[in-house]
């Protein structure tokens, strides 16, 4: 195992600050593209593909972001949307780079 930013990397080289920093983004273009929290609701399972990181570190870091009330499970089979909370967030985060 490989300790950066005290984190630990285990199934892949990406953080898990940075899993749960784009799937909060993820969440957040799908609420502001549906035009509502409640209905922009996204597949983390689809959106996350191309990062190279197993299926459990997504579920891991999904899971975190829904137990913080960053976002939801919304539907079976990884759909998720954003929380009032997680978009106050994300739009704190964002202003802070």
């Amino acid at each position: 195992m490989v300790e950066r930013k005290g984190e630990f990397e285990i199934g892949g080289k990406m953080p898990n600050e940075e899993i749960r920093a784009k799937i909060l983004k993820a969440a957040f273009e799908a609420a502001e593209e549906a035009g509502g929290i409640k209905v922009g609701i996204f597949n983390v399972y689809e959106i996350s593909k191309g990062w190279g990181v197993e299926e459990k570190r997504i579920d891991f870091n999904a899971d975190y972001l829904n137990e913080a009330g960053l976002v939801i499970w919304a539907e079976s089979g990884g759909g998720m949307r954003i929380t009032a909370t997680g978009v106050e967030e994300y739009e704190r985060t964002r202003n802070s780079e």
